[in-house]
């Protein structure tokens, strides 16, 4: 049994929309957008620390009182790699 024109139509039709979803990517590829942006951009976290890796400050928090609102303990700076970090505050 020889394929009829129907049969034709529609695998032509489906090798040009093939065609089309391949090479859509290389003609108009997506934008991507950042998943965070303003304030936070760069902020890093673990635990109650959280490093500002545009400005090299990192902060500690913790409960001076259990129950009360996190406080910032220690804040400390990243002046260069492999040097001592330097103190800027420490909560008392």
């Amino acid at each position: 049994m020889r394929p009829g024109i129907y049969t034709k139509a529609v695998l032509t039709v489906i090798a040009v929309m093939l065609t089309v979803i391949a090479v859509k990517p290389l003609i108009s590829p997506d934008t991507t957008a950042s998943a965070q942006s303003g304030q936070f951009v760069g902020v890093q976290y673990g635990n109650l620390d959280f490093f500002d890796s545009r400005t090299g400050e990192v902060f500690s928090y913790s409960h001076k009182e259990i129950g009360k609102p996190l406080q910032l303990q220690y804040k400390w700076r990243v002046v260069k790699l492999g040097q001592p970090l330097i103190n800027e505050y420490e909560g008392k």
